[in-house]
């Protein structure tokens, strides 16, 4: 007999952006070059700023690896109450509580909000968007999130998250994301006012504002936070992992009401204890000293050379494409439907976005994420924190491999 194990455990999903390392990471391992734009992340092509690297050392070298308090060492929760000050947020320290990563951060505030026993117990998440939004509230409730699907530019209306709350009343949270993984879409300013303005309507509905990209905005556009609308509602994410390259390092952080928060306090106690000392020197290091955002506007930089790459390069590869050019984090997700219904040369259908993904696998080494993985069949995912090489090759491979596909039927 087998040990039982929870039911709603069960229904969980692998994380998609981790499966499809794991495929690119074996097939360099098997020899041959890969065009990765797979997972999200910027290491090593932008690597850790080197404060980080050298407050890490020192406190390694100095021995300090002790517990620090559960919701984070004094020196970085002040460090980060300076630091949302200057994306025009007011915190005090007691409304911080330090987590083992951004995904860590929301599963936490999600177990601390979703109560499965209550009236108010689902959560809203807006689509496409990202696997840990899909998978938490199935954990946490038994009940996957009600889906609410974003327009073509992946931009919600209002007016259908209005109805949606006034119909129904199970509703206890909504998830916001931007800018946005998968899409690179933001939401800015005015958008956000007319979503503050329909959710002030239910102040026992809470919102968790992911915010792990906010200093990686193109084209002038500034960060707004949905914190500074809805300060008794809104729980703000944020994190190392992609303002910094950090993201083996597992820091995160939420700000939100103080009453919750010493509830996810306390959560955080029981269930981690703490994040491990030496990364949280070190990025207490790195906001003390990047006071004026100079280095996140570099890597910010950094990345938008690189859209800018991506984007002139795919245009002619893909030119039966639909895209919109997205404004922040480092991910493109074209319509690539005219792809599909189109065979290979050796007469395979390409169905879905999944066969297209395979196919360009196979064909042209190249390596993207299936928008269905992301609640939107029909697109592809390209992260493209990659070197400007890996970026024009990547794409000629690409291009060269969808030239391939024919409309034509197979031989009778």
């Amino acid at each position: 007999m087998s040990i039982p194990h929870s039911p709603w455990a069960q229904k969980l999903k692998p994380s998609p952006t981790l499966k499809i390392k794991a495929v690119a990471d074996a097939m360099r391992q098997a020899g041959g070059e890969v065009f990765d734009f797979g997972i999200g992340e910027m290491n090593p092509e932008i690597p850790l700023p080197t404060n980080i690297k050298e407050g890490i050392a020192k406190a390694l070298k100095e021995d300090a690896t002790h517990y620090s308090p559960a919701g984070g060492d004094p020196e970085l929760v002040d460090a980060i109450v300076e630091d949302l000050g200057r994306f025009q947020l007011n915190y005090s320290c007691e409304q911080i509580v330090v987590c083992p990563g951004p995904k860590d951060a929301i599963f936490k505030a999600a177990l601390a909000l979703l109560n499965p026993t209550a009236r108010r117990h689902r959560l809203v998440m807006l689509a496409p968007g990202y696997e840990s939004f899909e998978n938490i509230p199935m954990l946490l409730t038994g009940k996957p999130p009600i889906l609410l699907e974003t327009d073509a530019q992946f931009l919600p209306d209002p007016k259908k998250l209005a109805d949606l709350l006034k119909k129904d009343n199970s509703i206890g949270a909504v998830v916001l994301n931007s800018p946005n993984n998968p899409t690179g879409a933001v939401y800015e300013r005015p958008l956000l006012e007319q979503l503050a303005e329909v959710i002030a309507h239910y102040p026992d509905i809470a919102v968790l504002s992911d915010e792990v990209y906010r200093t990686l905005y193109y084209d002038g556009i500034q960060h707004t936070s949905m914190g500074s609308f809805l300060p008794e509602q809104v729980f703000v994410v944020g994190g190392m992992s992609k303002e910094v390259s950090g993201t083996g390092l597992r820091l995160g952080f939420v700000a939100g009401p103080r009453e919750v928060m010493k509830t996810l306090e306390i959560i955080e106690g029981n269930a981690s204890s703490c994040v491990n000392l030496p990364t949280q020197k070190g990025y207490a290091r790195f906001l003390q000293e990047d006071s004026n955002l100079e280095v996140r506007h570099q890597i910010r930089g950094e990345l938008c050379r690189r859209r800018d790459c991506l984007l002139e390069h795919f245009a002619s590869a893909a030119p039966d494409a639909v895209w919109h050019t997205p404004k922040g984090a480092f991910y493109f997700f074209p319509d690539m439907h005219a792809y599909l219904g189109r065979r290979t040369s050796d007469g395979q259908l390409v169905e879905s976005d999944h066969d297209l993904a395979r196919y360009l696998l196979q064909c042209g080494r190249v390596v993207a994420t299936p928008g269905s993985l992301f609640q939107r069949p029909g697109h592809l995912r390209f992260a493209y924190a990659v070197p400007l090489e890996t970026i024009k090759r990547g794409m000629a491979q690409l291009g060269a491999a969808l030239a391939k596909l024919t409309r034509r039927e197979p031989p009778a």
